[in-house]
Parts: C-alpha cells; structure tokens; sequence
C-alpha cells in the first residue's frame, strides 16, 4: 500500500474526542450571472425569442385594431352629455335642406327634351296638295271623302255679313270660291298653294312642332307645362337641333298672330284665302313632329341635379354644438362626426405619433401583465405556440370589430367581444376568459366612447356569460344563455343610463336607450346562436372536446366500440367498468367525469389487434399464448397495445383530449409480472439483470388531472378481479398499495393531482368497488359454484 493510499484509508477511521474528525470540503465560488448575461442567455433560447415574437405580434394588432393614430369618436345616438361639447376646429357642414331645395328646382326645371322627325314634313305637304285637289274636284260636298271635310270642316257653316254683302255658306263653298275665282287656271292656282303651304311652314322646320296629342302624352302636371318651360330638339340620334322654350313648338301658339305660322299669312296672299281652312287643317294633320323622351329628359334632369353646388354651414371653433343636458340625436350626431373628421385632418404626422407611442406604451403594459399570469398559472399555453397565436388573432379580431361595430346604427361591439370570450371559456377555462373579458372590454370601451359606464355593461355580460360555461352539456345550454344574456344586456344597458343621466326627463322611458338596449340584447342573442352552432368547428380548430361532443361518443353504436365487443369481449366489459368507478371518482374532485368516462370506453382499443394476448379475453383452461415466448416479447406485445390504440384514434378521427387517455393511462409504469419472470431468467441463466427500460411503457405521465384518476381506476378495477374474497378490507388495501406504487414511481407528478385529491380518488374508488363485489345471501338449496 502506497503512503497516499495509507492516508486515504487511515485518515477517516481517526477519531477525536468529540468524534470522526471530517474531511474538509472544498468550496468553489460562482459569482451570480449579471442581467446583461442573463439577457443574452434568455435571447439565445428560441422558446423564448418565439414569446417575445407572439408578444410584439399581440401588440401590434391591438395598435392596428385600436387604430390608435386616429381619436376616437365618442359620441353616440341617445346619449346626454352633461357638459355640453363644442367645436375644437372650424369646419363646415352640408346644407342639406338648402341643398335638396336646390336640387328639387334643378330637377323641375330640367330641359323637356323631344325628338324632332323630319319626314313629317314631306308627307304633309304632298297630303295638303292632294286634300286640296279632292276639294277642287268636288262638285258637292257630297264628293269629298270624311277625312277630308274633317279636317278641313269643310261642312262648318259660315255666318253671312250685310255690310260686305256675303250671305251664310259652309267652308266647302268658300274654299272652292277661293280656288276657281283666280285668272290662273285650277291647275296653277293648287301649285301656287301648295309652294305658299311649304313657305308657311319654313319659318318651323328647323324647330318643330308639337301638336296637342303629344303634349298631353308628356304626363306632367299642368302648371310644369308652362308656354315658358325649357325644352331641347334632338334627331333620331340623340344629337341637339336646337334649345327654345315650350310656347315656340307648341301648334297652338304659333297659329296665332304671334307665332311663327300666324304671322307669315301677310306674304301669302293666295293661301291667306282659305286661311282659317289651313289652320284646321294643321291642327287636325299635323301629328308625331315632335314627341317626348322620357329617357333623354331623366338624363337631363339627373344632369341638372349634379350641377346644382352644394351649399354649406360654416361652424366656427368654440360654438356648441350640443347644449348640456341635451340627447344627442341623428342630427347632432352628423354635426359631430364632421367636426370629428375636420379635427382628425387638422392632426399633424407628429401628433398621431405621440398617440401611437402612448397606445403602444398602454399595451404593452397590458401584454406584460398578462404574459405573467400566463407563465404563472397558465403555462401549458406558452408552451403551445399555435394555440397562444390563435388566442392572440382571436383577441385582435375581436377589438378590432368591436370598434368598427360600435359605430350607430350597428351597436354591435358586444357581438365580436361576447363570441371570443365565450370562445375562450369553452377553449381554455373560465378564469382565463374574465381576465380576457376586462382587458378586451377595456380595450374597446376606452377605444369608443370611453365611457365607464359602457365598460360596465360589457362586464356584466361578460360575467354573465362566463359563470355558467364551466361545461357545455348541449346546444340547448348555449341557446339559453342566449335569451339570459339578452335579457342581463337590455337591463344593464337602462340601468346604466338611468344611473348616468338622473336629471334627463323621462329617463326611464327614453326610446333611444330602450332601442339601444334592445340591440344589445338582440346581439348578444345572435352571439350565443352563433357560437353554439359554431361548436364543431370550435373543437376541430382548437383540439378540445365538449361535454355535447362526450355525449354523442357515449354512444356504444360508435364504429371503435361495436369492433371492440366484438373481437375483445372481455377488454370491452374492462372498459365499461372502467369508466363507471372512474367517472364517480374524477366528480369527486371536481374534475371532469364525462371525460374520464368516454375516455374510459377508448383506452383499451389497441388491444383488439391481438386480444388473444390479454388475460381478460381468455376462456378458462384456454392456452396462454405468453408461455411459448419470451418475456422480453410478451412485454413488448402487451406495451404494443398503446401504440395500437393511437394510431386507430386517428384513422377514426377521434378528439385529441380522448387520444391523450390512451397514451397516458399507463404512463411510464412497469410491466411488472413481465419483467420479474425476466429477472427470474436471467438469475437462473447467470446473466445480468433484465433491463428495465424494456420494460416500462413509453408514456408520457398523465398530464391532466382526468389521466390520473384515469390511470388509478384501470389499475385498480383490473387487479380487484384477481381477489379471490373481494372483501372492503382486502379492496381497501389493494387501492391503497397500487396507488402508493403510482405515486412513488412519480406517474402523478405532471398531472396536478395533489395529495389530498388522491386521497379522495382513493375513497371513491373503494366506495365503487366495494358496491360492485358486493356479497350476497345464499339461498336455500344453492350449491357453491
């Protein structure tokens, strides 16, 4: 022995007086990493940087969904302002009174237009010659045909006149003296009139004429028809011939002296003879000239209207523009909004920076606190980064529609507000959702009217909503909430006007805030509707599962469950005992019993692929098929059934809460029977001990409260069966041993089960199965099985 090793194993056998004397331990100093290295360290962890991304991501939308470079408009129909509000900027408003005025005299006032055919013309010449010929030839009245005696009426007596010596005639007589009482023969003479006709009737050729059918197919009202009323002549292509007033292509008005055709008689001496025949004449032919557009004479009028310029009120800065103590109604509530977007356009580029700094500055705030309490009580959502960014999107959208819907006449901002938060609670849990209830309320409330009182009533329906979805049993719970919440919305919108306006007449009655609050109801209403029928796509979005969802996979007719009884008879019944102690257990400690229930019922489904290998599926003095292999691989075809079950979770779509039951509830636990015949092998082969790790199932540990009563109540129910005298003592004692191997193999140490909800999981479990091997009387005459 060296001197060094006589010192090792001397030195620490000398005693002194007061005992072994101690070897002295060297002390190492560490000094504390500084904040700049502990910052470089935290950047450095991509967890964390992905945090920081989410956080920054949260802030800016809610900057965008507050659009926080804009103010706010507060103003809103019903409301009374007690102070009174002025006018921060000069700004002007439209007229609209004057305005509409304008337009209506634009309108009426419009041009008429007609459209002008000029073969008119022609054919009323040649039909004017031709009628004067019949007239010519005619030796009675008798001779000319009715059209045309009518419309020369020919067959109007003419009162005779003593003075001038005539005696009474009809007009056919006079315009036959006319025609033949001239040296030209009868021939010339009808050319002549035909030429002075076509003179008489040059002077309106290029205006038109409108005879008195079509003025009245016009259809205005008569005191529109004025002989002053602008009008417009185009061709049959739209194109202008000329602009004049009504009276210079009315027929009526140009037969007289005055007109066009009644003054042109002094230069037509031969056609002046039969004058008041020509005139009938006209009056009775001249037809379709001119005829109205009602088209054309829209687009005019449409043309008139625009031109018309809009005229404004001009408002200084400082005037009141609603009085103290008034209600603010749509009138006032347009004055408002134009000196708000005045004064939005006054803001200079630094001004809306120091508003987006401010928000920013708020929100952050805001994100920090909230981070925390995430990171303190809600960890598992940082750690899942889809679910906390679709909780982000989820909170931006909802501000941001809150503040476009708040606007009248919509007043929805409670809808998007209602749905997220009671997404949240479905999602996630309701303490989450009351703090995501202030902060959105908040947000929104100061980001509108930034008003108490507004923040209040968002509360309380929020409170209102979040209270009774501590599980969602069916879609009937969630319509009636519904009504509930529209009922809680429409009296805090009237209490809280009442309570904010004491001295408004009338307060109680007021019908702008009963329709304020009937809006509010109505949408927290379509929120609930919408949200239940949401539900599924809620759950395959998030990968939760609501009770409603539970109680439709209870259903034993399900595809998984009708295999599993069929080809594992006894794993089925395991199952179904399963969930019935487990259930009783996990309400015991207020956890979710339907889940561990239904949970229960899929467990074991891996096991259908080889349920020969099972105990529970073999007949009595049936073959073990474990007897002929090695324990190694029995191990491996029973821990197998884990995996087996996973992957038939997925083809059938299963919920991934449910899937969770399936890897977990045996945890990372040790396939003892299995391993201990390995041990036993290996001694008697003189080899090394078997290796554990084989051994044990992959896990994960129960991470829910649900997975460990989960994986008590599978122990427990299946090693009751192996008691011969399943007495409550012997039950008792068996519950207490497994669970005391769980809990010193650390399977309860991420799930959250405390000590003394193990306990109480304990108790019920005995309680169960004590009521299920329940003794029995011995009737008389019964022989022992």
């Amino acid at each position: 022995m060296t001197e060094r090793d006589g010192r090792n194993s001397v030195g620490p056998n000398i005693m002194t007086f007061f005992g072994a004397r101690r070897a002295r331990q060297t002390r190492v100093f560490r000094p504390s990493p500084s904040i700049w290295e502990r910052f470089s360290s935290a950047i450095q962890d991509y967890r964390v940087l992905t945090l920081v991304l989410v956080a920054l991501l949260a802030i800016l939308l809610l900057i965008i969904a507050v659009q926080s470079w804009r103010p706010g408009f507060a103003f809103r129909e019903g409301q009374v302002w007690a102070t009174g509000v002025q006018s921060r900027v000069e700004f002007e408003i439209e007229n609209t009174l004057a305005t509409n005025q304008d337009r209506a005299r634009a309108r009426a006032n419009a041009r008429l237009v007609f459209v002008q055919d000029n073969d008119v013309w022609n054919v009323l010449e040649s039909t004017f010659k031709n009628d004067l010929t019949a007239v010519a030839n005619a030796q009675g009245l008798s001779d000319v045909s009715p059209d045309v005696i009518s419309g020369f009426q020919l067959d109007l007596e003419i009162p005779g006149d003593v003075e001038k010596g005539t005696v009474t005639e009809n007009r056919f007589a006079r315009v036959r003296t006319a025609l033949f009482e001239s040296d030209m023969t009868i021939g010339d003479r009808l050319n002549q009139m035909g030429i002075e006709f076509s003179q008489l009737l040059s002077g309106v050729r290029g205006v038109g004429i409108l005879d008195d059918a079509a003025r009245a197919e016009i259809g205005l009202p008569v005191d529109e028809l004025i002989p002053q009323r602008l009008i417009e002549v185009v061709n049959p292509s739209g194109e202008p011939v000329s602009y004049n007033l009504l009276v210079d292509v009315s027929l009526e008005d140009q037969l007289r002296e005055t007109g066009s055709i009644g003054s042109a008689w002094v230069s037509l001496p031969n056609l002046q003879q039969i004058g008041p025949a020509v005139h009938a004449w006209l009056a009775d032919r001249l037809v379709g000239q001119l005829s109205y557009s009602e088209s054309m004479t829209e687009e005019r009028r449409r043309e008139a209207v625009e031109k018309v310029t809009v005229q404004y009120e001009a408002f200084p800065a400082g005037r009141i523009l609603v009085t103290a103590g008034t209600q603010i109604d749509k009138t006032h509530l347009a004055v408002l909004n134009e000196e708000h977007m005045a004064h939005e356009l006054q803001l200079t580029f630094a001004q809306r920076l120091v508003r987006i700094a401010g928000s920013a500055l708020m929100l952050t705030v805001m994100v920090i606190l909230f981070g925390v309490h995430l990171f303190r009580s809600e960890p598992h959502l940082l750690e899942e980064t889809g679910q906390l960014l679709a909780f982000v999107l989820i909170c931006g959208a909802a501000v941001f529609l809150g503040c476009l819907l708040s606007r009248d006449p919509w007043r929805a901002e409670a809808l998007p507000l209602l749905a997220a938060v009671m997404i949240v609670a479905i999602v996630h849990n309701q303490m989450l959702a009351i703090l995501t209830a202030f902060c959105l309320s908040l947000l929104i409330s100061m980001s509108t009217v930034s008003d108490v009182g507004h923040f209040a009533v968002l509360m309380t329906l929020c409170f209102t909503l979040i209270i009774p979805l501590r599980s969602v049993s069916s879609r009937l719970t969630v319509i009636k909430l519904g009504f509930i919440l529209a009922a809680v919305a429409f009296s805090a919108v009237w209490g809280i006007s009442l309570v904010g306006s004491p001295d408004f007449p009338d307060g109680w009655r007021n019908t702008a805030t009963l329709i304020v609050g009937l809006k509010f109801a109505f949408w927290s209403l379509v929120c609930c509707y919408v949200v239940g029928g949401s539900l599924p796509f809620i759950e395959s979005a998030f990968g939760i599962v609501t009770d409603i969802s539970l109680l439709e996979l209870t259903d034993v007719s399900h595809p998984l469950l009708q295999e599993l009884a069929r080809r594992a008879p006894g794993t089925y019944n395991h199952s179904i005992s399963v969930a019935t102690i487990g259930e009783a257990a996990a309400d015991a400690i207020g956890a979710n019993g339907l889940l561990v229930r239904v949970g229960a019922y899929f467990h074991d489904i891996g096991k259908m692929l080889k349920p020969e290998y099972f105990i529970e599926n073999m007949a009595a003095g049936e073959e073990n098929p474990h007897d002929n292999l090695a324990p190694a691989m029995s191990a491996l075809i029973i821990i197998g059934h884990v995996k087996d079950g996973f992957e038939m979770a997925e083809q059938h779509n299963l919920p991934r809460r449910l899937i969770d039951f399936i890897e977990q509830h045996h945890g990372t636990t040790l396939v003892e029977y299995f391993y201990r015949e390995a041990a036993s092998r290996a001694d008697e082969d003189h080899r090394t001990d078997a290796d554990e790790s084989t051994f044990r199932y992959p896990g994960p540990r129960p991470q829910s409260k649900e997975a460990g009563v989960m994986m008590l109540a599978d122990a427990v129910e299946s090693a009751s069966r192996t008691l011969s005298e399943p007495a409550p003592k012997r039950i008792q004692s068996l519950v207490n041993e497994i669970t005391l191997k769980r809990v010193l193999d650390g399977q309860f140490d991420e799930c959250g089960l405390t000590m003394i909800e193990i306990r109480t999981v304990q108790e019920s479990l005995v309680k169960t199965l004590t009521a299920v091997h329940h003794g029995r009387i011995k009737y008389p005459g019964q022989k022992k099985a």
